[in-house]
């Protein structure tokens, strides 16, 4: 009787399980990576005060001076000055630049004002890029010609101290608009 009992009740199981849990269905949790949706798109974040776009690359897109070309491209038709920033998420100096343009900070905008700026992060691109970027300090910025090279133009986060607005505008308002 009990073979009987399991006979009839194990199809029942599976399908109110192919039922319950159909295939295709989004996973119940999301993946890290997608937590954040700056580096889970390269949607622009665009600031019209200040004449600012910020994109982000990502190594699935392509090579990075594939991507640099196009960016720049984009930054050419906006009227704007493309910069690269080699970044990271735990990076301080990154954080606080970060914030400071999401709070619109004056000092802040006023630096980046016409600017271009194509993130990359370092944990995902690396350290070393070839022979164009080679550095050992983040944030990094290389001003872009208008196809995307890298000129010999670079400033790094060595050349302030606390990263504060008053000390890092003054250096990246000169360096993006020498």
């Amino acid at each position: 009787m009990s073979k009987r009992i399991l006979y009839v009740l194990a199809p029942l199981i599976v399908l109110s399980c192919n039922f319950l849990f159909r295939p295709g269905d989004a996973p119940l949790q999301t993946p890290p990576e997608a937590d954040s949706a700056e580096s889970a798109s390269s949607t622009p974040q665009v600031y019209p005060a200040a004449n600012l776009t910020i994109v982000r690359v990502h190594t699935q897109n392509g090579g990075l001076l594939t991507q640099l070309a196009a960016e720049a491209q984009k930054a050419k038709s906006l009227g704007q000055q493309p910069f690269i920033e080699f970044d990271a998420t735990w990076c301080p100096p990154c954080q606080a630049i970060d914030a400071s343009i999401k709070a619109q900070d004056s000092l802040t905008m006023n630096a980046f004002k016409d600017v271009y700026l194509i993130r990359a992060d370092v944990d995902e691109w690396g350290w070393k890029i070839g022979s164009a970027f080679n550095f050992e300090a983040i944030p990094v910025y290389y001003k872009l010609d208008e196809n995307g090279q890298p000129t010999s133009d670079v400033v790094d986060g060595g050349a302030w101290n606390e990263d504060i607005p008053e000390n890092f505008a003054p250096v990246l308002d000169e360096f993006f608009h020498q």
